[in-house]
């Protein structure tokens, strides 16, 4: 089944795909910057010294992490299953993921997201308009152009510090 918007029509799979990622993104975007444990575990990933002398438990902290990373990493899995046939080369989405991030910026689950949105359109494009084989490497491409202007990413925070 499809839905219309406007002049749009896309899948309800790929509809459900968009909602329950963006839910999940608003998710952890809330945990990491309003509660107390999300806020620890910044923390403790920029200054795993200072989190500790202020009281974190550290190891318990990065445990955490690892556990919300799994449950991320099942949620994607599940929300992907739908869409996608399992394959050899599958362990390349990751690359896309890892360019997406670094075009948003690390730290910044909404650049993410813009990153993510970003490297969909530019391979969807570069399928349309350019020879076979080009849409493979957009991702790494626009990576590249990304890097060379904005190193940091389109969203990240500079932090000074001072010495």
């Amino acid at each position: 089944k499809v839905e219309r918007v406007g002049d749009i029509v896309i899948g309800q799979d790929s509809l459900s795909i968009v909602v329950g990622t963006l839910l999940l993104c608003t998710l952890l975007y809330l945990f990491f910057s309003k509660t107390r444990l999300g806020i620890a575990m910044q923390a403790a990933s920029q200054n795993q010294l200072a989190a500790y002398c202020m009281g974190i438990p550290v190891s318990r902290i990065f445990s955490l992490i690892w556990g919300i990373s799994a449950a991320a990493s099942a949620v994607a899995g599940i929300l992907l299953a739908p869409s996608t046939v399992l394959d050899v080369n599958m362990g390349f989405l990751g690359f896309k993921a890892f360019a997406a991030a670094v075009i948003g910026g690390f730290g910044s689950i909404p650049g993410a997201l813009v990153g993510g949105i970003v490297i969909g359109i530019v391979e969807q494009l570069a399928g349309y308009y350019l020879p076979a084989g080009f849409q493979e490497v957009t991702a790494n491409i626009v990576l590249l152009l990304v890097l060379f202007v904005r190193p940091q990413g389109l969203f990240a925070e500079t932090q000074r510090k001072k010495v």
